[in-house]
């Protein structure tokens, strides 16, 4: 995939991005990492690769320091070393002072292996944490539940990527003195429009594991760790 190796721009953050307790929301966060990764990328593919698809496998992030409200800040994207069939691409987040507010990356997959590699667990790095989830989501109540609906769809017909961070922030619930520092969220199973997502949580030693299912299928799995440590 031909792409630019760096891509960076400028945007003024607003009252929306930010939660009730004026802390940058899960969706601001992948929202400004889909802005400048749809820059960034050309979407040349090479010859071999021409017919096929792209999907989004993994993203995730860390909160670093929190922005002020109607901040401008700068958003940097770099293309990583291709491995196999799949490519990975670094995200920050950096603030008028220059200081580094986030950091994030995501991995996309050639989408027809996609299946093959997850089940095989080839896609990983050093830096994921461990997303061995502790409980059964059929011996459990589901915390919240999320109806998709048209405004949610990307071009492709499936859940916005940036939507998954709205629907985390509501599963996880958390009072005025706890936020969430940090997400790993991998995508399973897209969904549509009328399909609604079910959301079990359990938290374990302080880190919080999430499981989203349609019926039988699981949507994603994620990890979330907060200021509680």
């Amino acid at each position: 995939m031909k792409e630019k190796l760096f891509y960076s721009d400028t945007f003024n953050l607003t009252p929306g991005d930010f939660d009730q307790y004026l802390r940058l929301k899960p969706y601001s966060i992948f929202n400004l990492f889909q802005e400048v990764a749809s820059q960034a990328s050309t979407i040349n593919l090479d010859t071999e690769l021409q017919d096929r698809a792209w999907r989004l496998i993994r993203s995730k992030y860390i909160i670093l320091k929190q922005p002020g409200l109607s901040e401008k800040v700068l958003v940097e994207t770099r293309l990583l070393p291709t491995h196999k069939f799949e490519y990975r691409r670094e995200f920050k987040i950096i603030d008028s002072e220059h200081d580094l507010l986030v950091r994030g990356q995501s991995i996309w997959c050639i989408d027809d292996v996609v299946d093959e590699l997850l089940a095989r667990d080839e896609i990983q790095n050093d830096e994921d944490q461990d997303t061995e989830f502790v409980f059964n989501p059929e011996q459990e109540v589901p915390v919240f539940k999320h109806q998709v609906r048209a405004s949610d769809l990307d071009f492709f017909l499936h859940l916005n990527v940036s939507r998954y961070g709205e629907i985390i922030f509501d599963a996880m619930n958390l009072p005025k003195n706890e936020f969430i520092k940090q997400i790993q969220l991998n995508f399973i199973n897209p969904v549509g429009a009328g399909e609604v997502i079910s959301v079990y949580k359990t938290n374990v030693l302080n880190k919080y594991f999430l499981i989203g299912t349609v019926a039988d299928k699981t949507v994603f799995k994620a990890f979330v760790k907060t200021n509680y440590e």
